[in-house]
């Protein structure tokens, strides 16, 4: 059967996937060096995942902060396993990124003194954080977003799903995939492409991602022969479970401990404080959920089965000051968090590992980069407060800089555009996809594999789980995927017909994800940062002070290694 839909051809100097800040900032470096560049997003660009940055990010800016102290911090509390490579060029960059983005029109919040209001966020040695309160992802959203559409430089695509990845003699030279908003499949050539596609958060049933993240760039990069870094550690945020009104909600924890809440358990028990006398909620982001998930794997959960976040005794102006949209939000909603304590359990929030790259966004494979979330080594085990945007920030900077330097030094030499096309099997099957009126719903099996992945691979996870997972993420894409049908409503309206073309593609995405997941995860006999095994509670730094590593074997086979980590320089070099 043969798909009767157009393709729309478009060729461009660099391809960019992703509209969040690493892509953006991918695009705008781009233009600035003056090479053309294509930027397809599934959503609207700017969007991703930036906004979800609620409190600030971190950059030592303060008058009593250096980069190596930063760089000290992020390795003493990253969990052993970023590449300090990475880390260096990343707290060396961000200062500078800061001042652009001001220059922008970035609104930091700033003292009487005319100096950084800079907040100080759990396990920095300083107060570092730029923000604008806890509405900061929304900020930089709207500063990015409008420099983009003033930029005519950048092309730019939305509405659109890429499927995969375009190679030719081993090196990658474009895409395709689904340009839903006008019913059609897009082809692009490009010298160079970027994939900034954020995390993989849209495994988990409960995340607060907006619904396109589901790891495409991961997938993407991997089928290409990119190695997936360390994915097994994904950093789990505490997310409402109750009050009914704000189920999903991500509260932005830190600021709730900034102001002063506790955490406790069904028995009113400050838990923290006995996993972690002395510090209790200023532990790390993985030790705070950590500790939630075992106090509800251990039965002291609250009736929907979280813990409390309970601000009840915090004074007002706490609030105001960390949290105002936070406390206003819940309030919209009837829930006045002076008074009601939320109900929180961990949700998918960012993801630390993902494809392998140098200090450019380089990945191993000839023609393609990645920035972001998308990329690995930069959090290792456990990412700190407030080193998500930054990284992302720097990184699709970087990776737009090197992009557009490959291409100015081929022009004049780069090979002209192929004849490649979309794969023969790839169009079948969205052709049988399309026509199919038996088998199960896209949705369903979308469904499945989210449920998969909050029941087996969340913070506590132990080896009967994770091979229950792994055999059944094998049977969704043995049996599943090639029979999957739409939605009978798609035929409904273009609008419907292109929601359900872009999930699913991405179940092909998500189902791959889940068993790339598992796999980490069952190889890492041990617990450490963000991975908490209950089968091997303890670290193992004789075995396990390696970042985990999945390379494409040629038979199409996922391949384990585990590699030593890097040993950190003392000096912090310049970019």
């Amino acid at each position: 059967m043969r798909l009767e839909i157009p393709v729309l051809r478009h060729e461009s100097e660099v391809l960019i996937l992703g509209g969040g800040a690493a892509g953006t900032m991918a695009a705008l470096a781009c233009a600035e060096a003056g090479v053309r560049s294509i930027q397809a997003t599934k959503g609207r660009a700017t969007s991703g995942t930036t906004t979800v940055a609620r409190g600030g990010f971190a950059a030592a800016m303060g008058k009593d902060d250096s980069p190596e102290l930063h760089l000290k911090d992020v390795l003493k509390y990253g969990g052993q396993l970023i590449d300090p490579d990475l880390a260096r060029v990343w707290i060396t960059d961000i200062i500078a990124v800061v001042r652009d983005l001001e220059s922008w029109g970035a609104e930091f919040i700033r003292g009487a003194d005319g100096e950084l209001d800079l907040k100080m966020f759990p396990t920095h040695s300083r107060a570092r954080a730029c923000h604008h309160h806890d509405t900061t992802g929304n900020m930089i959203t709207k500063v990015l977003s409008k420099r983009l559409r003033g930029d005519a430089r950048i092309e730019k695509h939305s509405m659109t799903a890429v499927v995969d990845l375009l190679k030719r003699d081993g090196r990658v030279v474009g895409a395709w995939g689904v340009d839903y908003g006008r019913g059609a499949l897009a082809l692009y050539h490009a010298q160079e492409t970027i994939l900034a596609t954020g995390g993989g958060s849209g495994l988990f049933y409960v995340n607060d991602n907006p619904p396109q993240v589901t790891g495409d760039g991961y997938v993407l990069g991997f089928r290409a022969g990119v190695p997936l870094v360390g994915i097994e550690m994904i950093d789990f945020q505490a997310m409402c479970c109750s009050p009914k009104e704000l189920f999903g909600f991500a509260p932005h924890p830190t600021g709730f401990i900034n102001a002063g809440a506790v955490f406790r358990n069904e028995e009113g028990e400050e838990f923290l404080k006995r996993y972690f006398p002395g510090r209790a909620e200023k532990s790390t982001r993985s030790e705070v959920i950590l500790a939630m998930a075992k106090e509800i794997h251990d039965g002291r959960a609250g009736s929907t089965g979280g813990i409390f976040m309970d601000a009840t005794k915090v004074p007002f102006e706490a609030i105001q000051k960390e949290i105002p949209h936070v406390y206003r939000t819940c309030l919209h909603r009837g829930i006045d968090i002076r008074k009601t304590p939320l109900e929180v359990a961990p949700g998918s929030h960012t993801w630390l590992g993902g494809l392998k790259i140098d200090i450019d966004g380089q990945t191993p494979v000839a023609g393609l980069f990645a920035a972001g979330e998308t990329a690995g080594g930069i959090h290792g085990g456990n990412r700190i407060g407030g080193s998500a945007l930054s990284a992302s920030l720097v990184f699709g900077r970087r990776a737009g800089r090197k992009a557009a330097a490959l291409v100015k030094e081929a022009r004049g030499s780069a090979a002209a555009a192929g004849e490649e096309a979309i794969p023969e099997a790839e169009r079948e099957w969205l052709a049988a996809l399309l026509s199919r009126k038996s088998g199960p719903l896209q949705a369903d099996v979308r469904m499945n594999c989210r449920m998969l992945a909050h029941q087996k691979l969340g913070p506590i996870r132990e080896e009967r789980g994770l091979n229950e997972a792994l055999a059944e993420y094998e049977r969704i894409e043995r049996e599943d995927v090639p029979q999957m049908r739409l939605d009978p409503s798609a035929q409904s309206s273009q609008r419907v017909l292109g929601n359900e073309l872009e999930s699913a593609t991405s179940v092909k995405n998500l189902a791959l994800l889940g068993r790339l997941l598992a796999t980490a995860a069952l190889n890492r006999r041990e617990s450490r940062g963000a991975h908490f095994r209950l089968d091997h509670p303890e670290s193992d730094d004789a075995h396990w002070n390696a970042t985990t590593r999945l390379q494409l074997g040629e038979g199409g086979e996922i391949e384990f290694y585990a590699d030593p980590v890097k040993a950190p320089a003392s000096a912090v070099a310049g970019s």
